[in-house]
């Protein structure tokens, strides 16, 4: 958003109107904040507008001023087809206040339809658990179990509530079921560890998280948990009362919904989840990363960093909010807490690793490569997993002209993940690059073309490949492609252009590498194609110089 007027006198002139187009398009680009800004003040001039009202609902949940958004939704309590947002707000607030009850009415009112086929069934079973009935808890979920995609919930919130109930052999069975069915969540597991731990099964605790460990290495939660039951202690539940199931449902709607129109929706179930939860710190840390995929930097990172120390969230916020600063060119703040991180806990690799990250996309090269070699030191056993460090710090070398040491470390990231496309193309193009182990190379690139048919750089490969071998028409039917699904990159432009004139067809090359002119090429690369602009390949600026 451009910066507000200094002058308030002229935001209390601007129209109704005016400030309406402002708010939409603030909306437009995920600014809530502002937007609802705006909104409110055409509230002022028509305070019973039932469009502007159920907009302004929408937003304030969105940046997370939920008392708010309730304050409005009273108001659409007396017009018809009031929404069914403002009602749920409503009945959160009524259930946060403890008034299940009224909070089952309100809800009871929702049209079942959409997401709120799988909200309401949610939030009626976890109200009836506040107002003391388990029986029409469980009958108020039903629905979702006879539905392939919300048996994960209803497994889930099912198990959660019989072990409220006490009933744990039903808890544990439904809690088993989603985690063999689940794709890898670690709610069920943190929920049926709880049940194992406290019913006194220590060592099937130990097992189901220790087996989650082994798939997610690195996770701080299951560590601490594994020492807690190393040491004997308590294990809480993943939920101790109704309103923290109820805002347990919520964050699961929130990571299940399609990431659309900059997350909105997402990020509305996961701020009422913290609405009802505040110490709930996995639904900061999702809506930190709504907010990044939304592009809106600066509020993610102020999410991440929301997340208190000592909480299992707060490692791989850090990070993520580091990532952002750098984004945001706020080098030094980021490089500081990495090197802080790095140091506070020296057997671990990921934030040195970020680090070397921070300093490639920065094209520190040098520093970059310093940084993976301390990550790579840290490894005690290398496994498949750590092929990416092995090529990143591999991209590090190359870029600083080392060449032997960068493939021997692609090379070491195929032999942990022979069949991964990212190293497929990068070792092949350099091989390209260099007229060496051409055929291998094709080889190599095809390959990653198969695993990636729709990624434009590999597809760029594959026609330069084409071209190094001197099958120019084939270069250009792939190179064609990669523009498709490439439009903007300078380098691909340009290895049009020189297919096109392979095959005769000058007009088009030119005008290809006129359009990497537009494009901002580095300065070697757009004095290679001004060169050949002027005088074609012919005239001393062959592709092999060029590229």
């Amino acid at each position: 958003m451009p910066p507000e007027p200094a002058a308030s006198a002229h935001r209390e002139e601007a129209s109704p109107l005016g400030n309406y187009l402002v708010g939409r398009y603030a909306h437009a680009r995920g600014d809530y904040a502002a937007a609802a800004q705006h909104l409110q003040r055409v509230l002022v001039e028509d305070p019973d507008n039932p469009s502007l009202l159920r907009r302004s609902v929408s937003l304030l949940v969105a940046d997370g001023r939920v008392e708010e958004a309730a304050a409005l939704a009273e108001r659409l309590l007396d017009v018809p087809a009031s929404g069914r947002l403002a009602q749920f707000v409503l009945g959160l607030r009524d259930a946060r206040n403890g008034d299940y009850e009224e909070a089952l009415e309100r809800i009871g009112e929702i049209e079942r339809q959409s997401v709120y086929a799988l909200l309401v069934p949610l939030a009626e079973a976890w109200m009836h658990t506040g107002a003391g009935s388990d029986a029409a808890s469980l009958a108020a979920l039903a629905p979702l179990g006879d539905r392939d995609s919300y048996k994960s919930f209803f497994n889930l919130h099912a198990g959660l509530i019989n072990d409220l109930a006490g009933r744990e052999a039903e808890a544990e069975a439904l809690l088993r079921k989603e985690i063999a069915t689940s794709s890898g969540s670690h709610r069920p597991v943190v929920a049926l560890g709880s049940v194992l731990m406290r019913a006194g099964r220590v060592v099937e605790a130990r097992a189901i998280y220790e087996e989650y460990r082994d798939q997610n290495p690195g996770i701080i939660w299951v560590e601490r948990v594994l020492a807690a039951v190393e040491a004997g202690e308590a294990v809480p539940p993943l939920v101790s009362d109704a309103r923290e199931g109820l805002a347990e449902a919520l964050l699961g709607a929130a990571a299940s919904v399609p990431q659309r129109d900059n997350g909105e929706a997402a990020l509305i179930y996961a701020r009422l989840a913290l609405f009802l939860r505040d110490d709930l710190d996995s639904a900061r840390f999702l809506i930190g990363e709504i907010l990044e995929d939304a592009k809106r930097l600066e509020a993610a990172v102020d999410a991440y960093r929301s997340i208190p120390d000592g909480s299992d969230f707060s490692w791989a916020a850090q990070l993520r909010a580091a990532s952002g600063l750098a984004d945001l060119d706020r080098l030094d703040e980021a490089v500081a807490t990495l090197r802080r991180m790095a140091d506070e806990q020296p057997e671990r690799t990921d934030a040195v690793s970020v680090l070397g990250d921070v300093f490639r996309r920065d094209e520190q090269y040098a520093e970059a490569a310093a940084a993976y070699d301390i990550a790579v030191g840290r490894i005690e056993t290398v496994e498949y997993r750590h092929w990416r460090l092995f090529y990143v710090r591999g991209i590090a070398f190359e870029r600083l002209g080392e060449w032997p040491k960068a493939e021997a470390d692609f090379k070491r990231a195929l032999e942990l993940e022979p069949d991964q496309p990212l190293v497929l193309n990068y070792l092949g193009y350099s091989w390209v690059e260099q007229l060496h182990n051409l055929d291998e190379a094709k080889s190599m690139i095809e390959k990653a073309v198969e695993l990636r048919p729709d990624d434009g750089y590999i597809v760029d490969s594959l026609g330069w490949v084409a071209y190094r071998l001197g099958d120019f028409e084939e270069a250009v039917h792939q190179l064609e492609r990669a523009v498709e699904l490439v439009a903007g990159d300078p380098i691909i432009n340009d290895h049009l252009g020189d297919a096109y004139w392979q095959v005769g067809r000058l007009h088009e090359a030119r005008f290809q590498w006129r359009r990497v002119l537009t494009l901002k090429p580095e300065d070697d690369l757009a004095a290679q194609v001004t060169r050949k602009i002027a005088g074609g390949l012919s005239a001393g600026a062959e592709a092999d110089d060029a590229h």
